[in-house]
C-alpha cells in the first residue's frame, strides 16, 4: 500500500512546477508597448525594447495569446501597462587609488496589472527595478551588458508578480 502511495505522488507531483511559473490565471493579455520617460542617446527606446523582451518571455509559454494592438484591447481578459521611469548609472565602488571604479546602471518601472473585464487593479508596483554592474574599464559593452541584466530582471520580477507561481 505505502508503495503505491508513493507512487501515486511521484506521479501527481504534489503540485510542484519545475519552471517555477504557471499561466493558469492569466488568459488573453493585453500588453502595449511601455511609455518611456528616459532621455540619452547611451539607452534609447527602453520602453519598446522592455515590452518586446516581456512578450517574448509571455509567449514562451503557449498557454498566453498576447496582444498588443489598441484595437485588439477588447480580446483580452488582462492587461500589463507600463512606464520606464529612470535610468540611473552611479559608482558603486571605487579603488584606494581610484584606478578602479565599478557603477551601477538601475532601471525603474511603474506597471500596473489589470483585470480588463471587471477593471480591477491586480496589483502594482511604481518602484519595480533592475540593476546590474560594470567596470569602468568595460566601457560601453559593460554598461550594456549592464543594462541587459537591469532589464531582465525588471521582466523576471513582472513575470513572478503576473503569474503567481510561488
Amino acid at each position: 500500500m505505502r508503495v503505491w502511495c508513493f507512487t501515486l505522488l511521484l506521479l501527481a507531483g504534489c503540485g510542484y512546477n519545475t519552471t517555477g511559473r504557471s499561466a493558469a490565471n492569466v488568459g488573453n493579455l493585453y500588453i502595449p508597448f511601455f511609455a518611456d520617460e528616459t532621455s540619452g542617446e547611451r539607452a534609447p527606446d527602453l520602453g519598446t525594447r522592455l515590452t518586446q523582451q516581456l512578450v517574448l518571455e509571455f509567449l514562451r509559454d503557449k498557454e498566453i495569446r498576447v496582444y498588443q494592438g489598441e484595437d485588439e484591447r477588447e480580446l483580452a481578459q488582462k492587461e500589463l501597462l507600463g512606464t520606464v521611469r529612470r535610468l540611473t548609472e552611479a559608482v558603486l565602488t571605487r579603488s584606494a587609488e581610484e584606478t578602479e571604479e565599478e557603477y551601477r546602471v538601475v532601471l525603474t518601472c511603474s506597471i500596473q496589472y489589470t483585470d480588463v473585464e471587471n477593471g480591477t487593479v491586480l496589483w502594482q508596483d511604481g518602484g519595480l527595478f533592475g540593476d546590474g554592474n560594470y567596470r569602468i574599464e568595460e566601457g560601453e559593452p559593460g554598461f550594456q551588458r549592464a543594462l541587459e541584466e537591469a532589464m531582465d530582471e525588471v521582466v523576471d520580477k513582472i513575470l513572478d508578480k503576473t503569474v503567481r507561481a510561488w
